[in-house]
């Protein structure tokens, strides 16, 4: 056995371990994979749905792309050998496994090609609390484990993951965010109200100000520009999001607890216009060079100039815009909230700086850390989680005169035609 297979179940058995119950109270773990691109690889969508008051249900989606497929000989059709395992903490207490589940998903590639292997696992989850839920994704013929981190919110049966949307093809709906004119459906066992109201709010929130800035923080002022109310039949409720913004449908209209869908450009997470191209780049242009770019009669022409400017060659801009822009879809995908993920705080840094190369989670946040844990040189982000009804992605980065030093530094390696941390 070489050693690559000697690390691969090295990690698995690691898993295992650490799945097993302990007594000791940990309010934080850390990881260095959540954020990387070899873990985000794997096209792989999740989302929580609470059944009753101690069963949950995590329904998966994941793309064959990045998967293996072997076959045993030349007999046999190709096939994928993947196991999903599910770890279950508290919020407050990480260490404490309260449950685990796994399943296998073999894919056999015989006359239909399946593209999507999808399914789902019941898990035990009582009321009352929140939790993380670490999904580990083994590639047993790739000898490679992707993770991911799920938050789920159980302390009420207003809050989002106790409805499960679908299409009109009645499948399953992973995302939080749409695309304008879209119809979804939305079914709860724990919910059997009549009648909902939905509040509508034009989204046009400024984007996150560099991480030095001592500008103080932008509240949210819950004032929809518009309300409509929907009435539940054959125990689902149809939601049409005809524009951009978000749409929140209120369970509890005295804590306005609920479920939002943020609509976006029908090509999001994706930059495909101009116009977008030039608004992601704020973060390591200069103001004149911004507005030059905004204002230019031929926008495409002024912002292939300034990736041309800073890389000095085609074949160099090529590269710049694919990394920059690779990192801004990366952030939509992994930060979107009730505004596109490159425009928080997470997304600025994450566009900026890279993938951290520690990310400790904690009951109240995140910390990122650039460098070695504990190294007084290592540059070290903490963002505080917000608690509003819309979300449980929003995050605010706590800013400080330290960091402008280090945000020059990034943003001149960008300017000067090279990636920062390319990882």
């Amino acid at each position: 056995m070489n050693y690559i297979k000697i690390f691969f179940w090295f990690q698995c058995v690691a898993f295992i371990l650490l799945t097993s119950c302990t007594s000791q109270k940990v309010n934080q773990t850390s990881t260095d994979r959540l954020y990387k691109k070899e873990n985000n690889e794997l096209a792989a969508k999740y989302t929580v749905y609470h059944i009753n008051d101690s069963i949950s249900q995590l329904f998966y989606d994941i793309s064959n792309e990045s998967l293996l497929y072997k076959k045993t000989d030349t007999s046999t059709a190709f096939y994928s050998n993947v196991k999903l395992l599910l770890k279950v903490s508290t919020e407050d207490n990480l260490g404490l496994t309260l449950d685990t589940a796994s399943v296998m998903i073999i894919d056999k590639q015989k006359d239909a090609i399946v593209k999507y292997l999808k399914g789902d696992v019941l898990f035990k989850l009582k009321s009352g609390s929140s939790y993380y839920i670490d999904i580990n994704v083994i590639d047993i013929n790739k000898k490679i484990i992707y993770t991911h981190s799920e938050y789920s919110n159980k302390t009420s049966v207003e809050t989002r993951q106790n409805f499960l949307m679908t299409n009109a093809r009645d499948e399953v709906l992973f995302s939080s965010y749409y695309k304008p004119n879209e119809v979804v459906y939305a079914q709860s066992n724990r919910n059997k109200e009549k009648l909902y109201e939905v509040d509508y709010f034009k989204s046009n929130f400024r984007l996150a100000p560099p991480p030095f800035s001592t500008e103080p923080m932008q509240h949210f002022s819950y004032k929809p520009d518009s309300v409509f109310n929907l009435y539940l039949k054959r125990e689902k409720l149809e939601i049409a999001l005809p524009q951009n913004g978000f749409y929140h449908l209120k369970t509890n209209n005295a804590t306005k607890e609920g479920v939002t869908f943020f609509v976006y450009e029908s090509s999001f997470p994706k930059i495909k216009n101009t116009e977008q191209m030039i608004m992601a780049t704020r973060f390591i242009m200069a103001k004149k060079e911004y507005d030059n770019c905004m204002m230019a009669t031929d926008k495409k022409a002024a912002i292939d100039k300034f990736w041309l400017d800073i890389s000095g060659s085609n074949e160099r801009a090529k590269e710049l815009i694919r990394k920059y822009y690779g990192r801004v879809q990366e952030a939509n995908k992994l930060f979107t909230s009730f505004q596109e993920g490159w425009k928080t705080d997470r997304g600025m840094i994450y566009v900026v700086f890279g993938a951290p190369n520690k990310v400790t989670k904690r009951k109240n946040g995140e910390v990122w850390t650039y460098g070695e844990i504990g190294n007084p040189n290592s540059i070290v982000f903490s963002f505080i989680k917000v608690i509003n009804p819309f979300t449980d992605n929003d995050y605010y980065l706590e800013r400080s005169e330290a960091f402008k030093a280090p945000w020059y530094q990034a943003v001149d390696m960008w300017r000067q035609g090279r990636i920062y941390l390319d990882n």
